[in-house]
């Protein structure tokens, strides 16, 4: 039950030099629960499980197969102003079908409410037009749920552009660096050796969602709450046996001229017939973006009625 089943056999022997460093300096100021201590004696391996942290791509393949296995969705997004009133709504309903290797999302119903567009139609906020770009694919797609590799590609285009390509990464890929967004790129890069010290690291056990789990934790310590940490917290729960990412929540944070946002996400998987997909996307975010209004936006995603296709 307790050793990690890791894909890495060996760390040192089969990772970069500056990886099995950086491993190693966290597994020495890791604080472990006493349920992994004792593993520890039957087989379980910190830093293989550090490792597994590290280079984890199963967070991003469970969004992956919202677009490659059918299932329902029911969404609700809220605009709200500075004072917490609502001022904006959307809510949809829909189902994702596929025929061979093309998959579509069929949008049931819809409703909205408040000043959600512009004049001509177009969505008036950034945060709505990324939660639309990417959990509401428009026609027909291919069925592809191929991670082909841990970095997200980051947009090229309108400075609107590579802001949605931001926020998906910060969503995505938490704790990677994105060199793209000035003064606080590399301060994402969590593992990093400049950053890692900034940190308090914890590794016990849990359970969440009916599977029991190693629960990775990074909190930035007190007195390094403010503009040297951006990730102030975030906690991952991984599947004893197949190290899948069953929960992730996390809060980043920055205040600056260049950018000044706050926000909160949750993310609930599941695993169906062996494959590992979404129920639950929680995201609470005051982002105020150069040039623009500022927004606080909060949007839910369910999913649900999952059909699994080999």
């Amino acid at each position: 039950m307790w050793p990690l089943r890791s894909t890495v056999a060996g760390l040192a022997c089969t990772v970069a030099v500056a990886v099995c460093a950086q491993v190693e300096r966290i597994a020495t100021k890791v604080e472990l629960d006493e349920v992994v201590i004792t593993a520890q004696k039957d087989g379980f391996n910190v830093e293989d499980f550090i490792l597994q942290v590290m280079e984890d791509t199963t967070f991003h393949k469970a969004f992956l197969n919202t677009r490659y296995h059918p299932h329902r969705l029911r969404s609700v997004l809220r605009v709200r102003a500075k004072g917490e009133k609502e001022t904006a709504s959307l809510y949809r309903t829909g189902h994702l079908h596929r025929n061979a290797e093309k998959v579509w999302l069929q949008i049931d119903s819809v409703y909205e409410t408040g000043k959600l567009r512009n004049n001509d139609g177009t969505l008036r906020y950034l945060t709505a037009e990324m939660y639309d770009e990417v959990f509401f694919p428009k026609g027909e797609i291919i069925a592809d749920n191929t991670v082909a590799s841990r970095e997200l590609e980051l947009a090229r285009g309108s400075r609107i552009d590579k802001y949605k390509s931001e926020l998906k990464k910060f969503m995505f890929d938490p704790g990677s660096e994105i060199a793209s967004v000035p003064f606080i790129g590399h301060k994402l890069a969590l593992f990093n050796d400049d950053m890692a010290p900034l940190y308090d690291f914890r590794i016990r056990a849990g359970e969440r969602n009916g599977h029991q789990c190693w629960v990775f934790s990074a909190e930035a310590k007190p007195e390094f709450r403010d503009g040297r940490t951006v990730i102030k917290q975030m906690d991952t729960w991984f599947d004893h046996v197949t190290n899948n990412v069953i929960a992730r929540q996390y809060r980043i944070a920055h205040n600056s001229i260049i950018l000044d946002f706050d926000i909160r996400i949750r993310v609930e998987n599941a695993i169906i017939d062996g494959a590992l997909v979404p129920t639950l996307v929680d995201y609470d975010g005051d982002w105020d973006i150069p040039l623009k209004k500022r927004e606080l936006v909060r949007f839910v995603l369910e999913y649900s009625g999952w059909r699994i296709i080999d």
